[in-house]
């Protein structure tokens, strides 16, 4: 919720003069980034995925462990349980498993995930997991792949709360893990396995170490980490082709941003591609243990440090878009923000440089620039967040109408804040 959110966030603080807040410091990220566990963050967890809540099981699940006459058949809970933490597995989950570390609390929102349908079919005829030189296995198109098409929509063999490790002592951690991996069917188990760990250490909390997403269930304390086994075969690329989100089923989607040519790989990025790249190397190496040699990595040192120069600028930039009350604002910087994109190859991560352009563009009555740049928010959002976002619908609403939109023609000096609540409550109500 990139763009309401900025502008909530503005509408909150303007009357105490503080500016809009840049996404990277709000922690909402254009990027759906992986997840290093323990607090070793790539984004803040207010971007992470939450799962719509269900019906509830008859009976108060806060005051107790349901018993498994209870669930529904297709679930069962295992005896070993450790603290507030038990084990729910589903055996017939997409047909290869899935194994729940959690509480009785959240246990009753996983219980209402569908365990079959038809948006986690791939499209395997355009891919193959292969050797890919100097990068070890990768997936690598078979044939050419239009912007826009879905590559893989993948469901997660393990889901595990994040306070089992903030609870538990490593002995207790993973016995639970182990416990849980060894609860799926054999193809299942196989699968999650078989991923790659570079962490080292207790072989399947390594392997959620260099695998998992962020996924959030609801608050207070809905927070895991997801391993899907089928996206883990993506590498990581500091300028990937494909872009991905999780939607509220839990199912990872990823789309392609651009044309990739036959015997290309596939890649996603892991990070936030907005920093530089020695950030980008450190972050990487001290939560993911590896040093990425992409060909964004690798760039000569005159190359890395104009692209270093770009990013910096972007973050100027963007900064001084999303103060409202900036009189360095214009539609030249709007244009050279578009540039530097284009330039450092961003276009997996367009949709929150669109959003500012159709906003700013908005505030300022140039509503035909603003119905350009939003509608092109959509298209990025739909690849980048999927097509039910909030950003989506924030963007379509702009595009629809931008003269009647709340942000129209609302220059520094020509409204109140008491005007601004006013027409964005009003846009609210409609």
């Amino acid at each position: 919720m990139r763009s309401l959110n900025r502008f909530i966030f503005f509408l909150s603080t303007l009357s105490v003069g503080h500016t809009l807040q840049t996404q990277s410091q709000l922690g909402f990220c254009a990027w759906n980034p992986r997840s290093s566990l323990l607090g070793h963050h790539a984004c803040s967890i207010t971007d992470e995925t939450h799962l719509s809540s269900g019906e509830g099981l008859e009976g108060n699940a806060s005051q107790g462990y349901p018993p498994n006459e209870v669930n529904e058949a297709v679930w069962s809970r295992r005896d070993d349980c450790i603290d507030k933490y038990c084990i729910w597995v589903n055996q017939g989950f997409f047909e290869r498993g899935i194994a729940v570390v959690t509480t009785a609390q959240n246990y009753q929102q996983i219980k209402h995930l569908p365990s079959s349908a038809t948006d986690t079919k791939d499209n395997n005829d355009r891919f193959s997991f292969v050797d890919v030189p100097g990068r070890g296995k990768g997936l690598v198109a078979n044939k050419a792949i239009r912007r826009g098409e879905p590559i893989v929509a993948a469901k997660p063999a393990l889901l595990v709360h994040r306070g089992l490790f903030e609870d538990l002592s490593p002995e207790d951690l993973y016995e639970l893990l182990d416990m849980a991996v060894d609860s799926l069917p054999k193809t299942g188990r196989e699968s999650y396995m078989a991923q790659a760990g570079e962490m080292g250490g207790h072989l399947a909390t390594n392997i959620l170490f260099t695998n998992s997403y962020q996924i959030n269930l609801g608050e207070p304390d809905g927070f895991h980490y997801g391993t899907y086994p089928d996206v883990s075969r993506l590498n990581h690329d500091c300028r990937p082709n494909l872009a991905f989100y999780i939607d509220q089923n839990l199912t990872h989607h990823t789309r392609a941003v651009r044309d990739i040519k036959p015997g290309e790989e596939l890649t996603v990025s892991y990070i936030d591609p907005l920093q530089v790249r020695i950030a980008r190397q450190e972050r990487l190496r001290n939560t993911l243990g590896f040093s990425c040699g992409c060909s964004q990595c690798s760039l000569p040192k005159s190359e890395a440090d104009a692209s270093d120069a770009r990013l910096l600028s972007i973050q100027e930039i963007e900064s001084e878009l999303s103060d409202f009350n900036s009189q360095a604002a214009s539609p030249a910087m709007i244009e050279r923000l578009m540039t530097l994109y284009e330039e450092e190859r961003l276009v997996f991560n367009m949709a929150g440089a669109y959003t500012f352009a159709a906003l700013n563009h908005n505030l300022s009555g140039r509503a035909e620039m603003a119905q350009k740049y939003a509608r092109m928010a959509v298209e990025a959002d739909i690849l980048e967040e999927g097509p039910h976002s909030s950003d989506v619908q924030s963007m379509q609403i702009l595009a629809s109408n931008p003269k009647g939109h709340w942000s129209f023609n609302l220059k520094p000096g020509r409204c109140t804040l008491s005007s601004l609540l006013s027409s964005f409550q009003l846009a609210l109500t409609h």
